[in-house]
């Protein structure tokens, strides 16, 4: 049985999956098994990959067809169980769909884990797909006001270079010790499935610090992110569970001292978050709130669940940003 599972989450990415599963197959480590979790696409995925992988169904790769969009964090969820139901199982690498991987991309994620018992994660070297000269992610920024960064994000890629140190990471590719999640798991799940989609990576990687679980930045595990970068277009799908999803990472997750203290840098954020959407026409991001605070029984329910250790470092971690690099034209 297989050390290392791969899960990814697709709904309608046909286009993306000839590259994504051919950089898999050519890896260098071999011991592994892809868990490819398909979220009732329309755009005949499930079909594509019967067609054109169908020697490596069953061994290779694990092909799940759910009948709805069950969303990226139930979706991984579903993936990790399969992982972590095979006691062979030590690694659990999350990836996204529109990626491509270098041939060494898991091997390297792995030595960078086997380091240190104590990391529970390891990022891989995401780099923008349509501009190879910048990142993607490095890895996870948490700020003071609750505002969540990818690392490095539109950077110049020779800038990230170096292993680090970092909060977390990003789940669209990165590589997590079993040990890990299974310490921080609640209500048998490991990513928050109440958050549906944005931010659940944000609050595992805080969730893993708070219980004492390193992370590592691993610049060699390289992998290209073909998504859709400096798109203007900001549906209501996105403005709801961005902003929902960024009040429940903040209630359930920082330490009582910083909530106390932060509390009003992360009021002020809330209600420019509101004025802003409203501004742009998004009324949905009223909704966005009201059913935030309408569940807050149930985060702070969870946060009461989480396990945290003295030597979690968390605080040294958090940062003070407000905004997000945007790329220049020359640089898109």
């Amino acid at each position: 049985m297989p050390e290392t599972y791969i899960i990814t989450p697709n709904l309608n990415g046909v286009s993306f999956l000839e590259v994504y599963f051919r950089s898999l197959l050519r890896q260098t480590y071999e011991d592994f098994r892809v868990v490819f979790i398909d979220n009732g696409s329309s755009d005949g995925s499930v079909d594509f990959i019967k067609s054109n992988f169908s020697e490596y169904l069953g061994d290779r790769i694990i092909l799940i067809e759910n009948h709805e969009n069950l969303g990226f964090a139930a979706s991984n969820n579903q993936g990790i169980r399969i992982a972590l139901d095979d006691p062979q199982c030590r690694y659990v690498v999350c990836l996204n769909n529109d990626t491509e991987v270098l041939p060494d991309f898991i091997e390297n994620l792995i030595l960078a884990a086997g380091d240190d018992e104590r990391v529970g994660s390891v990022q891989a070297r995401m780099i923008w797909g349509q501009n190879r000269k910048l990142i993607d992610s490095a890895g996870l920024e948490y700020s003071l006001n609750g505002l969540g960064f990818n690392r490095g994000a539109y950077e110049p890629v020779e800038n990230f270079n170096e292993r680090a140190r970092i909060l977390g990471c990003c789940a669209g590719a990165c590589l997590y010790r079993r040990e890990a999640l299974e310490d921080v798991e609640v209500d048998a799940e490991y990513f928050d499935e109440d958050f549906f989609a944005y931010y659940e990576d944000f609050d595992l990687a805080l969730r893993l610090r708070s219980a004492g679980w390193d992370s590592l930045y691993a610049p060699d595990a390289t992998v290209y992110h073909y998504k859709g970068g400096t798109n203007p277009f900001i549906s209501d799908f996105t403005v709801y569970h961005n902003w929902r999803n960024y009040t429940w990472t903040f209630i359930k997750n920082m330490p009582a001292d910083l909530l106390l203290m932060c509390l009003p840098l992360f009021v002020l954020t809330e209600i420019i978050q509101v004025l802003l959407n409203i501004k742009r026409g998004k009324l949905i991001i009223l909704r966005a709130k009201y059913d935030a605070y309408r569940g807050l029984g149930r985060v702070i329910r969870k946060r009461r669940a989480l396990k945290r250790v003295p030597e979690s470092e968390i605080k040294e971690y958090l940062t003070m940003r407000w905004s997000v690099k945007v790329p220049s034209p020359q640089e898109d």
